[in-house]
């Protein structure tokens, strides 16, 4: 089969899809020029050297040059086209976006063979809403099928926007290994120390966490929570801290490079968050076999099975929270054996072979039909 990927976001999803497709199928990759995904304006990076170094030798690859603004898009656009015409794919996937070019692209391939991923059905709390949603609108109309990541979302889209149940595909996110690429190994982890891990946001629940700090610090006055992750709101949730000495902030983004030692580091993992769709913070603890603590938010019970994995607590409750995570620091065997579990469904449930397997058979559910 011959499979076109296009991106604008959610390149690390995309690069573990397209890597798992290529053992048995051809596979074209077309990207935005852009390196937000892995960059900052302190730590530079390129998509360009990213893939090189992450992205099967095997895949080809394409960019869609200059910004959505850009008049040269009108011979862009048409140049892309021209590739991926003599490439001949049989299926066109799309990561959901609102990059004008790459809904011209789907349309022109023809929207009959095309499949959506969607990764967020609704926008999240306190996140931009966007200017360009009737395109997004458009995509979720038109598309043969639509990819989600659990059972939850896929209810969401039916009930909130009339989408046909038949149309709909749960096929989970996979364990995020590409970050091991870059794990040496030798970071050992430290006792009762408790990670947040990812881009600050009002929706991520971090204020829950640091409540839940002086609980946790009452029974373990050695534990330290550590939040990593860049965002607008961080001095707000940095003044809510008390005290200092206990938690450990990192207000920066996190390099790829950097990212297996806090994970390695960590004892356990938590995702506090009030209002989620799925977590790919989750699939990274998995990769390296650390229990979670997750609220009972979107599909986050489905990727975290409860007293196996992890606990699930109800959102917004400090008092919850930390006592879930109280009994894991507390518990070495049972810490140990949860995060033995984890890497288990990491290898099998949620790895990107079974996940290739999923994504392929509705490729072929659609060809059969055409």
């Amino acid at each position: 089969m011959k499979i076109v990927l296009i991106i604008d976001w959610h390149v690390y999803y995309t690069v573990h899809l397209a890597n798992a497709l290529c053992r048995d199928h051809e596979v074209l990759l077309i990207t935005r020029d852009h390196s937000y995904e892995i960059s900052s304006s302190e730590k530079s990076g390129e998509l360009d050297n990213f893939l090189d170094d992450c992205l099967d030798k095997r895949i080809l690859r394409e960019k869609l040059r200059y910004r959505q603004s850009s008049l040269k898009n009108v011979s862009e656009v048409r140049r892309v086209y021209w590739v991926v015409q003599e490439f001949a794919p049989d299926i066109v996937h799309v990561q959901e976006n609102t990059d004008w070019r790459i809904l011209l692209l789907a349309r022109s391939l023809g929207f009959e063979k095309t499949v959506l991923t969607i990764h967020d059905v609704v926008i999240h709390p306190g996140e931009p809403t966007g200017v360009l949603k009737p395109l997004r609108r458009i995509l979720r109309r038109k598309a043969k099928k639509i990819i989600v990541h659990g059972d939850y979302l896929k209810r969401q889209l039916i009930s909130l926007f009339n989408t046909p149940e038949n149309k709909i595909c749960v096929v989970p996110n996979g364990t995020h290994t590409l970050y091991k690429k870059w794990d040496d190994g030798s970071v050992r982890e430290e006792r009762a120390t408790v990670l947040f891990f990812g881009r600050i946001s009002q929706y991520k629940g971090i204020d829950v966490l640091i409540r839940a700090g002086s609980q946790i610090s009452q029974e373990f006055p050695e534990a330290k929570i550590v939040i990593a992750g860049k965002g607008s709101d961080f001095e707000k949730y940095a003044s809510l801290i008390k005290d200092r000495s206990r938690f450990e902030l990192h207000d920066r983004f996190i390099p790829d490079r950097e990212v297996a030692t806090f994970f390695r580091r960590a004892t356990v993992v938590v995702l506090p968050y009030i209002e989620a769709s799925q977590s790919g913070v989750a699939l990274v603890a998995f990769a390296f076999g650390k229990p979670v603590v997750a609220t009972h938010v979107g599909s986050l019970p489905e990727v975290v099975e409860d007293g196996v994995t992890g606990f699930i607590v109800p959102p917004g409750d400090p008092e919850a929270l930390g006592k879930a995570i109280i009994k894991i620091l507390a518990d070495p065997a049972l810490q140990k054996s949860m995060g033995q579990n984890a890497l288990a469904k990491g290898d099998s449930d949620l790895s990107w072979s079974r996940i290739a397997k999923k994504t392929a058979e509705i490729y072929s559910e659609i060809l059969s039909h055409a």
